[in-house]
């Protein structure tokens, strides 16, 4: 019998299952920046759901409500990926059709993310999801302006 991969929403003591696969996604952090910033984060109204077991998350998406003049009550996908081991096996699909139904429970006005130009097998999620290019994001360190 197959056990049902469900959503789960992570908390504090959850760091552990979701750790490895954010640092894939987030390479540059060493793992205890990232347990830092996840406490930080919470506190800030950043939520991470995730499908996985007990003991490591196969993918994960995170978010945050945030307000603007131009879009409304948007919540914002700063994070999202599938771990290596478990591509092509609909997980991040999965998450996507997750927080589209949950920005409609919750009133959002806009579902938003950024995604780098280098990832095109995510893009294709996203278009087939029902977003659409809306824009360029710019940016720069603020120590290298």
């Amino acid at each position: 019998m197959h056990k049902t991969i469900e959503v789960q929403l992570a908390k504090l003591e959850d760091i552990d299952i979701i750790l490895r696969t954010l640092l894939e996604l987030r390479p540059h952090l060493n793992p205890e920046r990232v347990r830092e910033d996840f406490k930080v984060q919470l506190q800030e109204g950043y939520q991470l759901v995730y499908v996985g077991d007990e003991t490591s998350a196969y993918a994960l998406l995170g978010f945050r409500a945030i307000h603007f003049f131009y879009s409304g009550k948007t919540l914002y996908i700063d994070d999202l990926i599938t771990s290596d081991v478990y591509r092509n096996k609909g997980y991040a699909g999965m998450l996507m059709d997750w927080v589209k139904q949950y920005a409609k429970d919750h009133n959002f006005d806009h579902l938003s993310l950024d995604s780098g130009f280098q990832r095109k097998n995510a893009h294709r999620l996203y278009l087939n999801k029902g977003l659409e290019l809306e824009s360029f994001h710019f940016g720069r360190k603020v120590k290298d302006l």
